[in-house]
């Protein structure tokens, strides 16, 4: 049999290096250039969430898996983050830890379909103001909502899965979902279940 290094096999050895490498990459700070350790990561205090300040995607595809029913989307910026402080959780966070968030440029179409189906239970959407709004949004996103001349309307029921009060279509937790129908924006706010 073959000796590698401290009389161990080379087979061995060549194991227990593929095993180090393994766990390297699903914890922080052991893979090699520092791996998620590296990351960024801020709190913001009004609304108590962990977000990283350079994440900023213009992707559709949550918006498309969350909400299927948005028709006329014209712009998305969006971010995801934690609940929980990064650097103080275990590498792979709970089930639970995760969200995302996302402000939504809808055209007139869009606009019109969700402001009538978020007053189709009868009466009109509930109102929010915009301190209400932005508090819970961190600034990645934030910067991205424009002011509300007239109220914002929770929409969460107009998105939420047929059957269920304030679950996404991908089985997110909706906590926010307001729309501005004076500047055809739309802010969300969703949690990982």
């Amino acid at each position: 049999m073959t000796r590698g290094v401290g009389g161990r096999s080379l087979p061995a050895l060549a194991g227990a290096v593929l095993l180090a490498l393994a766990l390297s990459a699903c914890l922080p700070g052991l893979s090699p250039g520092g791996g998620r350790a590296e990351e960024e990561w801020a709190l913001d205090e009004p609304s108590g969430l962990y977000y990283r300040p350079d994440l900023i995607a213009q992707s559709v595809g949550p918006v498309e898996e969350h909400f299927p029913q948005l028709t006329d989307v014209a712009e998305v910026r969006w971010t995801e983050g934690r609940a929980t402080d990064p650097q103080d959780r275990a590498p792979i966070p709970a089930p639970d830890d995760g969200w995302w968030q996302a402000a939504i440029d809808l055209g007139p179409d869009g606009v019109g379909e969700l402001g009538a189906a978020a007053s189709d239970g009868g009466g009109d959407a509930a109102v929010l103001d915009e301190s209400a709004v932005r508090e819970q949004i961190v600034p990645t996103v934030e910067h991205s909502v424009r002011e509300c001349p007239g109220p914002w309307k929770d929409v969460r029921a107009a998105l939420s899965r047929a059957g269920s009060s304030n679950i996404s279509e991908a089985g997110d937790l909706i906590a926010l979902a307001a729309l501005c129908e004076d500047t055809g924006q739309l802010v969300t706010f969703a949690r990982d279940m």
